[in-house]
């Protein structure tokens, strides 16, 4: 990933280059991604049983992951809606 991406408050998607937004949302989507990935395979594995607990902060991780790509979503589509209107 590039030096220069770094997390952008969704407010300022607007001022954003379309290569500066690629840049922010690759960055705004990689933890999430990939912490769903890891902790579905953990989820899955047979090799490692889980406690309860583990159960729990899995599925509090994962709520949260699916949390913060919804917000992304939702400010990926204003942003989207308003360069249709220029």
């Amino acid at each position: 990933m590039s030096d220069h991406a770094h997390r952008v408050d969704h407010q300022d998607w607007d001022t954003l280059t379309p290569q500066l937004l690629l840049e922010a949302l690759v960055y705004e989507l990689y933890h999430p991604v990939s912490l769903l990935g890891s902790q579905l395979k953990r989820l899955t594995d047979d090799d490692d049983p889980l406690s309860e607990d583990d159960y729990e902060a899995i599925f509090a991780q994962m709520h949260g992951a699916v949390r913060q790509l919804s917000k992304t979503v939702v400010h990926l589509k204003r942003y989207t809606a308003e360069r249709k209107k220029d």
